[in-house]
């Protein structure tokens, strides 16, 4: 993930030690070994989802970067990057016995006929990381054309946004991947500004002075996309910009937490969150879209209140609440983190939570990525 200057929460050491405890706890539980000795880390405690999923894997990195063996982060990335297809797509996750599995859903019944538009950048990001902690030079050197490769594969727009065909919609990014959303994809197209980012970093460190140059520029490329997506009139970016061209709350927050956007449509950003704060969140949980709002178009069916399509989620909380945090809001960003601890407390941690209900106890992402946005307060210190 960018650095960027906006502070982290803090939160009593109790609860910093408690959250700290149960990261590395999920961590060891999700853990399995694949046919060739490979540890994967499953999104899931319970291993529900039984493979090493692209997406999941780089949250619980970004989130906790220090309570996994730097071994096994790189030997995870290979486990992805060596599934590349020609055509540079990466698989949206592995399962053990090293089949790829390119399309989001079930093998038998894809959620379109491309892969999900994320993948490459959250592997991109998955490097990075690892590159933050070990500076082991060669290790990202030997992978470098591959990641561009990556990115290149992803469809894109005459101006540069990832974009999805209305004619032939598929899944765009992971955490909706049953949404239909068409036209130019809001968060992939953020993801890619960000991964072109760390590959530009990453080049320049290399002294690939060539590569960072050309890094660059198909960031800033990107980040010219960016206004199609904003809504002057209510402060918040859009999920896509033909169908679900609905505000997106996780993308908003997101947006400013890795510095997408200036402080007018930072402080926008979060107070349209102040506004409609109680129609968001439940039990610091966040939900995609406003409450009573449901995706227009979805590629599998999906219950409303539920999963993705009304179910209050965890994975982006940390984001939501740094983002009020770094526009002024300490008070409502300190009182969703609170909310949230003492949920996962109370109730254990899982992948969404709805007003009676709570599913797939012991998801890994969402205690990780909470962990990335808090730190302990100094004693004396409120």
């Amino acid at each position: 993930m960018l650095t960027t200057n906006i502070p982290k929460l803090g939160v009593p050491g109790d609860d910093f030690a408690w959250l700290q405890d149960e990261v590395r706890r999920l961590l060891a539980a999700c853990r399995i070994e694949a046919h060739d000795g490979t540890v994967l880390y499953t999104p899931d405690a319970g291993r529900h989802y039984g493979a090493l999923w692209t997406r999941d894997f780089c949250c619980m990195v970004e989130g906790a970067p220090r309570l996994i063996p730097t071994e096994h982060i790189a030997a995870g990335i290979d486990y992805l990057l060596h599934r590349q297809r020609e055509d540079g797509a990466l698989p949206d996750r592995v399962e053990p016995d090293g089949t790829p599995i390119y399309c989001a859903g079930p093998p038998h019944a894809p959620l379109g006929e491309k892969p999900p538009t994320d993948n490459p950048q959250l592997l991109v990001k998955l490097v990075g990381e690892y590159f933050a902690l070990t500076t082991d030079f060669a290790f990202v050197e030997a992978r470098l054309e591959a990641l561009w490769r990556a990115l290149e594969s992803l469809p894109r727009s005459a101006d540069g946004a990832v974009y999805i065909d209305p004619a032939a919609p598929h899944a765009g990014y992971g955490f909706t991947d049953t949404v239909a959303k068409t036209g130019a994809e809001w968060f992939s197209t953020l993801l890619l500004w960000e991964a072109w980012q760390v590959l530009g970093k990453i080049a320049r460190r290399l002294e690939d002075h060539e590569r960072a140059h050309e890094a660059y520029e198909q960031a800033d490329r990107v980040h010219r996309t960016f206004p199609q997506f904003w809504d002057d009139e209510f402060g918040m970016v859009r999920a896509a910009t033909y169908e679900c061209r609905q505000y997106d709350l996780w993308g908003g927050a997101y947006a400013v937490r890795i510095g997408a956007v200036g402080s007018k449509q930072r402080h926008a950003i979060a107070q349209f969150l102040v506004d409609l704060h109680p129609h968001w969140a439940l039990r610091g949980h966040v939900r995609h879209l406003v409450a009573g709002q449901y995706w227009e178009r979805r590629l599998l069916p999906v219950p409303h209140d539920t999963y993705q399509n009304g179910g209050y989620w965890a994975v982006p909380t940390g984001w939501v609440a740094r983002c009020l945090l770094s526009a002024g809001h300490g008070d409502l960003a300190h009182g969703l983190v609170r909310d949230l601890l003492a949920e996962f407390r109370h109730n254990g941690v899982h992948e969404w939570i709805g007003q009676a209900e709570r599913a797939l106890p012991g998801y890994v992402a969402g205690a990780a990525l909470l962990l990335d946005a808090v730190k302990a307060e100094q004693a004396g210190h409120g």
